[in-house]
């Protein structure tokens, strides 16, 4: 080509520019790409969303009572003591002593069922429960009884982490609900593997009661048992963890797999410790502040009710009963903040460990729309 059809050719060329994003620069466009835990501040809409804070209501309306009468609270008598109030409010004072026992009536005096399980571990609640088989019935009700709504609450964690709007009530329970099994195998598994472990030490220590008392014999079986509770111990530690992720990658991957899930979280766990307990201190803050806030929203509406019914001469129990229901609302606010931010933190720690990009979430197919009719011509 001539010098002078090479000008030619040139001015008809734009220049692309200088090319300043290369490296780092190429992937820092925003906040949120040098400091990854700002995401977490979009799931603080979930701590004022009606409609979560509700599913969370009816799961602890239903869970309660069935986990107290698996764990052998007498119900009945406490009901009938509590119907048979038919005082007058005639003291705000009244209303105010008499609702922590209403409220026992109805929720453990923790409505969470982590410190309701641990709590059963101790010799006295396993005197008054019956013993380890209603710790277990305990566990698979809280398992079966949660499952679904700690998968909504994961869901739209996980939506609004990676900057997406949160979903219906109608669309995401939709969604959800053929989910569900794929999380009851995710929580029992880590049980079933457990129990087989703790089976096996049983056998030791039966055998090891037949055997003389000698350290040539106790020794072997000591190492036995040892080798056998250290896995114990990874897959019952790491369940807390793993299984709480697990859910949140069946709530939030296209093609839910059980097995996959909880693998993922034993792999999230323990091989990314500190960006764990990183985002983890960033929820507990962001937790804080959402209980801190409901709490005085729901003490001042209790002290308002009890105010305004000091003056109608309303019975106690209508007190009670509203003391009761605004004494579920920061429960329930917790619960559903609490798994949203574990949809958030899941994908989170997804993007450190293979890169996968947080805006990578699975959504349902859009229904197309009908249409429009053809007019005759």
């Amino acid at each position: 080509m001539s010098p002078l059809q090479d000008t030619e050719s040139n001015q008809h060329e734009m220049h692309a520019g200088h090319e300043l994003e290369s490296g780092v620069l190429a992937r820092v466009r925003e906040w949120i790409d040098i400091l990854p835990w700002l995401r977490l501040l979009r799931t603080l809409r979930m701590a004022g969303s009606p409609s979560m804070i509700l599913i969370a209501m009816l799961t602890l309306a239903i869970w309660s009572p069935v986990d107290q009468w698996i764990r052998g609270v007498n119900l009945p008598a406490a009901v009938e003591s509590t119907v048979s109030v038919s005082s007058k409010v005639t003291d705000s004072s009244q209303v105010t002593d008499m609702a922590p026992q209403r409220f026992s009536v109805w929720f453990p005096t923790s409505a969470n069922p982590m410190r309701a399980i641990t709590a059963s571990f101790s010799a006295e609640s396993q005197q008054h429960s019956g013993g380890i088989l209603r710790l277990l019935c305990s566990l698979l009700w809280t398992l079966i009884a949660w499952s679904f709504a700690s998968l909504v609450f994961v869901r739209q964690g996980g939506l609004l982490t990676a900057g997406r709007s949160m979903l219906s009530v109608r669309v995401i329970v939709k969604s959800i609900l053929p989910r569900s099994i794929a999380a009851w195998i995710a929580g029992i598994v880590p049980m079933l593997c457990v129990a087989f472990l703790a089976a096996m030490i049983w056998g030791l220590g039966w055998i090891a009661a037949w055997m003389p008392e000698s350290g040539f014999v106790q020794f072997p079986l000591a190492m036995l048992i040892t080798v056998l509770a250290i896995p114990s111990g990874i897959l019952a530690f790491g369940a807390i963890v793993a299984v709480a992720f697990a859910w949140a990658a069946i709530g939030n991957e296209r093609d839910p797999d059980a097995l996959d899930a909880l693998s993922r979280g034993y792999e999230y766990l323990y091989r990314r410790p500190a960006h764990l307990i990183l985002y983890g201190v960033v929820s507990l803050v962001l937790f804080w502040i959402v209980m801190f806030l409901i709490g005085g929203v729901t003490d001042a509406a209790a002290r308002i009710t009890l105010a305004v019914l000091v003056g109608t001469s309303a019975p106690a129990m209508t007190g009670n009963f509203a003391l009761q229901i605004l004494a579920q609302i920061p429960t329930a606010t917790a619960f559903a903040f609490g798994w949203g931010l574990v949809g958030g933190v899941y994908l989170l720690i997804r993007f450190d460990a293979g890169g996968q990009q947080v805006e990578d979430v699975w959504l349902p197919a859009e229904v197309p729309a009908d249409p429009f009719p053809t007019l005759p011509s």
